[in-house]
């Protein structure tokens, strides 16, 4: 499997197409590994690396619904993917992340937020009702190349997102619902426990 990962790592280099940090790949396997989810649900798939790593350290019969807008991205995941054991343990979504999740009813125990960040409030606010109690939530780029730090003016191409992240960092930091850390690894990553609307 090291071969593949190496391979998906050079066609990510050579296309532009971004891929989990190094230094965020050892936290996200730590989690899944630890956590050992069976219903997975990833918004950003890419070319599906960090769904590989994922199934890596997943239950063994895991099952991932993975999204992803960009159809030759998806097409690229789902050749990867064919080539390993797992291909029949992952359910690939092209399309619209609002409107696939409209046609998903699952009830997943872990999420895996990556895809465009200033989506990310308005995708968890969607799924919640469809997590498992003490299901995991794990956002990644929530630093958003640092620009949440900037004391000055922020790009005006950038503000609505950077205001997005900000609203949900504010969200998951409800003690009521989540139990939320935050790592520094590479560009920032959250991991969220959350409680459910019954918790006690």
């Amino acid at each position: 499997m090291k071969g593949l990962l190496l391979e998906m790592e050079r066609y990510g280099r050579q296309q532009e197409v971004p891929l989990i940090r190094q230094s965020e790949i050892s936290l996200l396997c730590h989690i899944v590994k630890q956590d050992k989810p069976k219903h997975i649900l990833e918004i950003g798939t890419g070319i599906g690396y960090s769904t590989l790593l994922m199934l890596l350290y997943a239950a063994p019969d895991a099952i991932i619904d993975t999204i992803e807008i960009n159809t030759e991205r998806m097409e690229k995941a789902h050749f990867f993917i064919s080539r390993t054991p797992y291909e029949k343990q992952v359910r690939f979504h092209t399309g619209d992340a609002f409107t696939v999740l409209k046609t998903l009813h699952e009830r997943w125990d872990f999420v895996f937020l990556d895809g465009p960040k200033g989506q990310y409030i308005r995708q968890l606010q969607l799924i919640l009702p469809y997590l498992q109690k003490q299901a995991l939530i794990v956002a990644d780029n929530v630093r958003y190349h640092d620009m949440l730090y900037i004391d000055g003016t922020i790009p005006h191409k950038h503000r609505t997102a950077v205001q997005r992240i900000r609203t949900f960092l504010s969200y998951i930091e409800n003690e009521t619902l989540f139990s939320t850390v935050f790592f520094e690894n590479g560009d920032g990553m959250t991991v969220s426990r959350y409680k459910g609307y019954h918790y006690e």
